[in-house]
């Protein structure tokens, strides 16, 4: 067995492994980007041993520690973005955190306002990561003029290589509600990003994404229109290590089925190390079409977590030998029987998979994403 835990919190950037081999484990631990010091004990049997780093990781956990098992895994969560913790902009800034403007819905000073601002302080060119959260009104089309004006101030924000647009949770505005914009015309302004991500519910349009340094790629909705998909799968996107796609349900606009996943399937990525295609109503579907599909080459995190997964697609999974061969795999939200978490659990344990947040179906038979509305 082993896992592999991270701390972010403000300054801190810490890692701890565990590494159980019969009845002994090895625990290396340190601050994130060097080597960590490693330590190694030996028990009385396999079984002693296998209890006791279960016992560590749950107080480590409790610390605050989460479970990953690849640097891709946590390109963005609530409190991170690309490994920096997320700041909000108010009048001044480090350049070292990820930076978040947004406005208030009844806030005076609107997001291009600050944007404004925060490109006249001395430290806007060594900003690399920014955020747009929540804007007035989320739910109306007043991106455009925010989107403009990150545009327009492309000299002041030179050395931006991240960036994420919609960064709000359901009580700010529900995903649904979200209209994106056209980002056809954007990409030429800031050739040079490494991660684009947006939260959608309506308005967007990719076109093709004409940036050759993209590394990390992130869409979320709670309803994916095929014609997002088709211009991921249409772009040149050779330097991608990171795909995350949240599929959604048709209850919200998803039209994607397997004919439309299969082009995606069928590609090859050389550098691609995650791909996560989540909150994806189809997931039993999409587990049965993962056996030999090229683009999990090079991947060593599967994420097919926060959808419907049942049974049917846990056997697909389980009679499928090339997930193997991956470092981490996750299924966390979902509704599969205990007697198929327990053989997933067994055949990949090598993979640290994680069968967290086993739901049931609402009267039965209603079976739900995480993330729709």
């Amino acid at each position: 067995m082993k896992a592999q835990l991270i701390f972010q919190e403000g300054s801190s950037n810490k890692f701890w492994h565990i590494d159980v081999q019969g009845n002994t484990y090895t625990v290396t631990y340190g601050r994130a980007g060097t080597d960590g010091t490693s330590k190694a004990k030996e028990f009385a049997s396999p079984e002693v041993a296998l209890k006791d780093a279960q016992k560590m990781i749950a107080s480590k956990k409790k610390k605050g520690y989460v479970e990953t098992s690849a640097k891709a895994v946590i390109v963005r969560d609530d409190h991170n973005f690309v490994g920096k913790p997320i700041r909000k902009f108010a009048t001044s800034i480090n350049p070292s955190s990820a930076v978040k403007v947004l406005s208030d819905y009844d806030e005076a000073s609107k997001v291009s306002d600050k944007l404004e601002r925060l490109a006249k302080l001395p430290e806007a060119q060594e900003m690399d990561t920014l955020i747009i959260g929540t804007w007035q009104d989320s739910h109306d089309p007043t991106l455009s003029p925010i989107i403009e004006k990150i545009k327009e101030l492309k000299g002041a924000f030179s050395g931006l290589k991240h960036l994420f647009v919609g960064d709000m949770d359901s009580e700010e505005c529900e995903m649904s509600w979200i209209q994106q914009v056209d980002y056809s015309d954007f990409y030429q302004h800031y050739p040079v990003l490494e991660t684009f991500g947006v939260r959608t519910g309506e308005g967007l349009k990719l076109g093709n994404i004409k940036l050759p340094h993209l590394k990390n790629l992130i869409i979320e909705t709670g309803g994916m229109n095929k014609s997002i998909l088709n211009d991921v799968i249409n772009s040149d996107l050779s330097s991608l290590e990171h795909l995350e796609l949240w599929l959604g349900t048709d209850d919200y606009g998803c039209d994607i089925g397997m004919d439309e996943l299969k082009p995606l399937l069928n590609k090859t990525y050389p550098n691609l190390k995650y791909l996560g295609l989540k909150n994806y109503h189809e997931q039993t579907e999409l587990a049965k079409h993962l056996k030999g599909a090229p683009i999990l080459n090079t991947v060593e995190t599967l994420d097919i977590s926060m959808g419907i997964l049942k049974d049917e697609g846990a056997e697909a999974l389980y009679n499928n030998d090339d997930l193997l061969k991956l470092k981490h795999i996750n299924c966390r939200h979902h509704f599969i029987s205990a007697a198929w978490q327990k053989k997933l659990k067994e055949k990949f344990a090598s993979q640290n998979i994680n069968l967290a947040d086993a739901e049931e179906p609402y009267d039965e038979d209603y079976y739900y994403v995480e993330i729709g509305e």
